[in-house]
């Protein structure tokens, strides 16, 4: 009986001690969605990947967001000579089960939109779900700058039709 009270407060113990946060010298570091390691100094954002779910009326709306960083689509150079890769999205979207909308989106799809410093220095880094309206799909997307909170965003809208159009998003407009 002492044995499994003592093997009891042990393991109690150890619940203890594996909850408590650790405290390091970099819990206080900037966070990056740059991959740490750069072997050719060249940073690239993470792959990401999102599969979510929205009805708008009677249909349900499989969405699938990627990203990922492509060389080819560019580099990005800053004021301190950091160099970052492009990105690019691809959003794939089911309507009740069946294949509705599919496209890659680069920043040269926003190119008549941005300003040239954002068409020089900017990288699309941004694409997520915002909300529905009038049986259309609104997405968020930004165009920003590496390492920064200056941004240029936008509204992706898919149509019921399956057809796209993209607008300024003026709501909380951060590039000037």
């Amino acid at each position: 009986m002492q044995l499994k009270y003592s093997i009891m407060g042990l393991m109690a113990a150890l619940c203890v001690v594996s909850c408590q946060k650790k405290h390091s010298a970099g819990d206080d570091a900037v966070y990056s969605p740059y991959e740490e390691t750069q072997t050719d100094q060249i940073h690239r954002m993470t792959d990401y990947d999102l599969q979510d779910t929205t009805r708008v009326g009677s249909h349900i709306y499989q969405y699938t967001i990627h990203r990922e960083a492509d060389d080819s689509l560019g580099i990005i150079e800053d004021d301190m000579g950091s160099k970052y890769a492009d990105n690019f999205y691809t959003l794939n979207i089911l309507r009740d089960g069946s294949s509705f909308f599919s496209k890659r989106f680069t920043k040269g799809t926003f190119l008549s939109l941005l300003s040239t410093d954002f068409r020089k220095y900017g990288l699309l880094d941004g694409f997520r779900f915002s909300h529905s309206q009038d049986a259309k799909l609104y997405f968020s997307v930004c165009v920003s700058y590496p390492d920064s909170d200056m941004s240029s965003p936008f509204f992706l809208i898919v149509g019921p039709d399956g057809s796209f159009a993209i607008e300024k998003d003026n709501t909380g407009d951060m590039e000037d």
